[in-house]
C-alpha cells in the first residue's frame, strides 16, 4: 500500500471550470420578487407619512431608508445573479451562490441518495424550476439548485442518477 503526499498547490483550480449560470428570467424573477417583498415596508412608510403629519422628517427619512434598502437589494441580487452556477465533473457537482457571502457546495456523486425537481407556483410563472440533491444521513436537501430551466433540471437530474448508480 501507498500512501503519497499531495500538496494543495498542485490540485485543480474549481474556478478554472466553466460553470454553468441560469437563465436570464432567473433574474427577472429575483429582482420582481425581491420587488414586492418590499411592498409591506413602502405602506409602513405611508403609515408614517399619514400619522405623524406634524413630523414630516420622519415620513422623508423613513422614505429615504425604504428607497436605500430597495436599490441596494436589487443591486445585490442583480450582481448575485452571475455569480451563481454549477458544474459537473467527473466525480462530483458543485454550485456557488452569493456576492456578498460566497458559498460554494461539492457534492460527491457516490454520496448522493436521490435528486427532486420542484416548481413552484412563482416559478411556474417564470418557467423556473428547483432541482434538490440529497445526501444519506440527512432530512433537508444538501444541494438546492434553483432558478433552472426546467428541461437542464431534467437533464442535471438524469445525469446525477446515471452516475449515482455506478457508484452503488
Amino acid at each position: 500500500m501507498t500512501n503519497e503526499q499531495i500538496l494543495t498547490h498542485s490540485l485543480p483550480d474549481i474556478e478554472s471550470f466553466s460553470f454553468e449560470k441560469h437563465p436570464k428570467r432567473f433574474l427577472n424573477k429575483k429582482l420582481i420578487a425581491n420587488t414586492l417583498y418590499m411592498i409591506p415596508l413602502a405602506i409602513a412608510v405611508g403609515f408614517l407619512f399619514y400619522n405623524f403629519s406634524e413630523f414630516p422628517w420622519l415620513g422623508w427619512s423613513g422614505l429615504g431608508l425604504w428607497a436605500f434598502i430597495l436599490l441596494f437589494s436589487l443591486f445585490v441580487n442583480y450582481k448575485e445573479y452571475f455569480v451563481r452556477g454549477y458544474t459537473l465533473r467527473e466525480h462530483d457537482i458543485t454550485y456557488r451562490k452569493g456576492w456578498i457571502f460566497h458559498h460554494q457546495i461539492t457534492v460527491p456523486f457516490n454520496r448522493i441518495q436521490h435528486t427532486e425537481i420542484n416548481h413552484g407556483p412563482i416559478d411556474r410563472l417564470f418557467n423556473l424550476c428547483e432541482l434538490e440533491i440529497y445526501t444519506a444521513g440527512g432530512s433537508s436537501s444538501d444541494l438546492s439548485i434553483s432558478g433552472l430551466d426546467p428541461k437542464d433540471a431534467q437533464n442535471l437530474k438524469s445525469f446525477v442518477a446515471g452516475k449515482t448508480s455506478t457508484h452503488v
